[in-house]
């Protein structure tokens, strides 16, 4: 058993050595390099990697039908302008990877040199909600480099949006990479809070005019059996319940590269005042995700299979 444990711990070290090198030589590449080699990468990935290459068009092919059944064209993603579902999967790769390569150069930057290339859109958005002084709950999908929310405390702070920036996060089995990452995390300026801990210090942050960004777009466990994109599929009411209890005003975020690697971040207040219900809150939730990952439905993290029940 003692031997099992040092073989385990050897090679979690190992893990978290090859990772910090990675990230090493990532961090000295320019952000534009970065994700021209991630999407090189992402292609070897949709070549060799069958099964995920399968779930990501089985994901577009519901997000395509559920385009077609809709009355207004201009929610249309870009798969419906003439890309096959083919075609779009390969996107999905390239773009994803691009995006995750790249967001670790771009949080390398110092501040002076990453502010220039973050772009906010609808800030008084967000600036509104942190005035009421009851926390935003910032929703959020695993789209375009979300990694990079991380980094947001400073751009706040410049721009006079004054509150603190802390995350739901979910433990890391390797204890190296989870002291690791806590501290870059933390570094940053983002509090981070862990998922099987419980509310109760999140209700704090919240209380005390916290930005929470949260994660929404994922398969849960246990949740509330509502429709996304026309097919059921567990949603977690979180959004929902933190905004009730804490008085929370509700923002989504979009984010996304344009053509020069420059960072497009999108804010959008949610109504979440006449939602009463667990069901109500994963409803409002998952209609408020489909419009933020059809913005840009080739930048979204579909490898998952979120509607598996």
């Amino acid at each position: 058993m003692n031997g099992s444990r040092a073989y385990s711990g050897f090679y979690k070290f190992l893990e978290y050595c090859f990772v910090r090198c990675a990230l090493c030589f990532l961090r000295i590449l320019p952000v534009r390099v970065a994700y021209f080699l991630g999407e090189k990468i992402g292609w070897i990935c949709w070549m060799l990697m069958s099964g995920r290459r399968t779930t990501v068009k089985e994901n577009l092919r519901i997000v395509q039908r559920w385009i077609d059944q809709q009355e207004q064209p201009s929610i249309l993603p870009e798969i419906a302008n003439g890309k096959t579902i083919d075609t779009a999967t390969k996107e999905v790769f390239c773009r994803s990877s691009a995006n995750l390569l790249s967001s670790f150069s771009f949080a390398a930057l110092s501040f002076e040199k990453r502010h220039p290339l973050v772009e906010f859109e609808n800030l008084e958005v967000l600036k509104d909600a942190v005035d009421r002084g009851h926390g935003v709950v910032l929703l959020m999908a695993h789209m375009g480099p979300w990694e990079i929310v991380s980094s947001f405390a400073g751009h706040f702070t410049h721009n006079e949006v004054k509150a603190p920036l802390g995350a739901i996060y979910r433990t890391l089995n390797n204890d190296y990479m989870e002291k690791w990452y806590r501290s870059q995390r933390e570094r940053q300026g983002m509090q981070l809070f862990k998922r099987k801990a419980g509310l109760l210090e999140v209700f704090k942050f919240m209380k005390s005019g916290g930005i929470l960004a949260l994660l929404a777009d994922q398969r849960v466990n246990t949740g509330e059996n509502v429709e996304f994109f026309g097919e059921p599929a567990l949603t977690t009411p979180l959004v929902g319940v933190l905004a009730k209890r804490a008085k929370a005003s509700v923002v989504s975020l979009t984010l996304k590269y344009d053509r020069s690697c420059k960072l497009k971040a999108g804010f959008r207040l949610v109504d979440f005042e006449k939602a009463n219900s667990r069901e109500d809150f994963a409803k409002l939730t998952n209609q408020e995700l489909e419009k933020v990952l059809t913005s840009d439905t080739t930048s979204g993290f579909w490898f998952h299979k979120r509607f598996k029940m």
